[in-house]
């Protein structure tokens, strides 16, 4: 699968609140949430993304047909692993449809810019997918997803309303206050003072990357000569996250624009003397050899643990109050779910 922004927005119907979105007019259904329909079409969109998540999860991703038929005619635990994805996709369905009720409850709606953003997605995908000819991508979208490209585009508008409206604006009205982090997470004083640093380096490598033996004289002058001129281009104001993905070497942070944060005792010597130096200040650049090669290092911030990491920890908690929130509304009898299961099971894995 492409890494492209298309097909991460479609992972992330698996990962963002454990929750999903679709539409009600494809096809006919297999279940019901109130008075919403769960179409085939959209059940076998989200069994389709249960399947490729427990296929990664499960480690036969880029496995042969044979493997995969194996893994999939296989359980965990007590159960087949083909009902655990149908009941998974089932839930998730459920769960998306609380939503749109909800959102259509309160009547909201998508606006302009939202269906511009939608349109400049659904196009994203037709490139990725169809070298920008859509006859193509639907090819290959139905392939891997059961659906067609204008279905994806319903079922992606659904998702929008569900998600990037309705429920972003409950995220958006929940108060997590630093207190109830540090209660989460245990008071840990000592753990949350802890000092950090966060910056961005662009890695050039003086050792061989496939045997980890140092280059011979000619390169390492030649590693050196590099290391300088990316040295004075990010002190002349270049971009230097562009630098990072021009030039690092660095495979555990040149996709995270160089970031690191980090504590004392967790990085080589060299970069660590450079970002916890008193006298470095935000946006100061400099460079450190190490045993890795040349580091050209710019200092983003100091900060405390707890400074560093507390966004994550209200996200989780945001998270958890939603998903607790439509646990709640799966349990009252206008979100009740009824299957027609002889139609879930027709559907094959």
């Amino acid at each position: 699968m492409k890494s492209s922004r298309v097909f991460l927005v479609l992972m992330s119907l698996l990962i963002v609140f454990n929750l999903a979105a679709c539409s009600s007019k494809l096809s006919d259904s297999v279940a019901d949430v109130g008075n919403e329909k769960v179409t085939s079409t959209e059940y076998k969109f989200f069994l389709g993304l249960v399947k490729m998540d427990m296929e990664g999860t499960g480690g036969v991703a880029d496995k042969d047909a044979v493997a995969k038929k194996a893994f999939w005619d296989g359980k965990e635990g007590n159960e087949p692993r083909k009902t655990i994805a149908k009941n998974k996709a089932i839930d998730k369905l459920h769960e998306l449809k609380i939503l749109l009720i909800n959102a259509k409850k309160e009547k909201y709606k998508l606006e302009e810019a939202d269906l511009t953003q939608i349109k400049a997605t659904v196009d994203e995908l037709i490139q990725s997918e169809g070298a920008g000819k859509r006859e193509d991508a639907d090819k290959k979208v139905k392939e891997k997803f059961s659906v067609s490209i204008d279905e994806y585009e319903a079922i992606y508008k659904d998702y929008y309303l569900a998600y990037n409206k309705y429920a972003g604006d409950i995220v958006k009205g929940m108060n997590v206050t630093d207190e109830q982090i540090k209660a989460r997470y245990g008071k840990d004083e000592p753990k949350y003072n802890t000092e950090m640093r966060t910056v961005k380096h662009v890695l050039v490598m003086t050792k061989d990357q496939a045997t980890n033996q140092p280059l011979p004289a000619d390169k390492l002058k030649e590693k050196e000569k590099l290391a300088n001129d990316i040295l004075s281009k990010a002190k002349a104001g270049e971009d230097f996250d562009a630098l990072v993905k021009q030039y690092s070497e660095d495979p555990g942070s040149k996709d995270k624009n160089g970031q690191y944060s980090f504590g004392k005792n967790q990085m080589v010597q060299e970069f660590e003397d450079f970002a916890f130096n008193p006298s470095v200040k935000e946006g100061d650049i400099g460079m450190v050899k190490s045993i890795h090669g040349y580091h050209i290092i710019k200092f983003i911030k100091s900060g405390t643990y707890f400074e560093n990491e507390k966004e994550n920890i209200r996200a989780t908690l945001q998270s958890e109050s939603i998903k607790a929130k439509i646990d709640k509304w799966k349990t009252e009898k206008e979100y009740s779910l009824t299957k027609d299961q002889a139609a879930i099971d027709n559907v094959q894995i």
